[in-house]
Formats: C-alpha cells, sequence, structure tokens
C-alpha cells in the first residue's frame, strides 16, 4: 500500500501547484509572458523557466525533468 500513498501524495501535491499555474496563466491573458515549463518524469511536478536541482515534490534531480513542448 506505500506505492499506492505515495502516488496520491505526489498527485495531490503535483496538482497543486497545477492549480496555481492555471490561475496564473488565467490572471495573465490580457499580457501572456512566455515561458517554458519543465515536468518532472517521476512525480508530475511542474516547474517554470528551468528545471529546479531537485523536485519539491518527489526530490528526483534535475535530469528527471523534461522541457514541455
Amino acid at each position: 500500500h506505500k506505492a499506492a500513498v505515495r502516488s496520491f501524495k505526489y498527485a495531490n501535491e503535483v496538482e497543486q501547484t497545477h492549480a496555481e499555474l492555471y490561475q496564473k496563466a488565467l490572471d495573465s491573458l490580457e499580457n501572456p509572458a512566455e515561458c517554458d515549463y519543465y515536468v518532472c518524469s517521476v512525480c508530475g511536478h511542474t516547474h517554470e523557466n528551468e528545471a529546479p536541482e531537485k523536485c519539491p515534490v518527489c526530490g528526483a534531480k534535475s535530469g528527471a525533468f523534461f522541457k514541455s513542448e
């Protein structure tokens, strides 16, 4: 059951981040800023502009992130 608990924990944290990014995008519809998004291949956390050194959700290193196209 540990893997299921971890998966749900990651999903909850990642969806909170996604909600913040969606709100930021909605708030800037009049004057959108261009930026790149990097997604953690382990948990799905999305980070703006550059991959972090370590994923704040699952702890994966920056190499686990891929640039979203």
